[in-house]
């Protein structure tokens, strides 16, 4: 019986289909061999071709840090500013906010990306303020192009951090401090509260002085929260927060909740806890 078996489950695994030259290519991205993916690429493999959420070969190469590949699929054409589906997520994105550990392979993707145009560099610069990352903020910057109330956001960023070599970066590059936008204490105070979304429970804080809010984990030290300035009444821009933004939602004289705002993808919406 255990020859049986043993025939059985070979002549199974010798029938089973291999990889596709699609699944190939994404495969020789995510391991580094550029070598493999300028064959399957000279055979005939689309570089863009989309996989799971709409990711391509560069998706998985600049998530890697793998800059031979990425070069490689770049010259044959590669889409630089094409999303996935799930998060919203650019090439540019990964290389400089990788999931993984970043190394120093990250940041030349990124530079290169950035050097060809990639759409998302202030989203870039910002990730690189949260890294204390100089050189690749004054890449961005080199690029030109970066408009006047981005360049006040990332000095404010900087500053908040206590970055003083990028916040220099910054005012060389033209940047000023960003016009405050003053809401009166009392609405400020209706902001103040829990929150209930997908990823549990956050608590919105008025901050000391008035000067706007603060938000994180219920119960959270201060230095563990982000900070949240205003932009109108209802509106509020993440400081060192990766370009994220807060729209609470009113009804009445209510606030019924928020919705949390990345720079790319969905917004993600919390319900307010009313008090028991």
């Amino acid at each position: 019986m255990t020859a049986v078996l043993a025939l059985f489950t070979a002549l199974t695994l010798a029938q089973a289909p291999g990889p596709t030259k699609a699944e190939q290519l994404q495969d020789a991205a995510r391991k580094g061999d550029a070598a493999a993916v300028k064959r399957l690429l000279d055979d005939g493999v689309d570089v863009n071709t989309k996989f799971r959420y709409n990711a391509t070969a560069l998706f998985f190469a600049c998530d890697a840090g793998n800059i031979d590949v990425v070069k490689v699929l770049l010259d044959r054409g590669a889409d630089m500013n094409i999303k996935d589906t799930f998060y919203g997520f650019t090439p540019l994105m990964l290389a400089s906010s990788p999931p993984r550990k970043k190394t120093p392979a990250h940041d030349e993707i990124a530079k290169l990306l950035i050097a060809k145009g990639a759409a998302g560099k202030e989203d870039a610069m910002m990730a690189a303020i949260d890294d204390g990352d100089a050189d690749l903020v004054k890449a961005v910057l080199d690029s030109g192009g970066i408009a006047a109330a981005k360049l006040s956001e990332a000095l404010e960023a900087a500053k908040t951090a206590k970055k003083p070599e990028i916040a220099a970066l910054l005012e060389k590059a033209g940047a000023t401090p960003a016009e405050v936008y003053r809401v009166d204490p009392a609405v400020l105070a209706t902001y103040a509260g829990t929150y209930r979304g997908p990823q549990g429970d956050i608590e919105v804080a008025v901050e000391d002085g008035n000067t706007g809010l603060t938000i994180g984990a219920p119960g959270a030290p201060a230095a563990q929260r982000g900070h949240l300035v205003a932009k109108d009444n209802t509106t509020f821009r993440g400081v060192n927060m990766g370009g994220m933004s807060v729209g609470f939602d009113v009804s009445g004289d209510k606030i019924t909740g928020f919705r949390l705002i990345p720079p790319q993808g969905s917004p993600i919406v919390y319900t307010r806890v009313e008090k028991k």
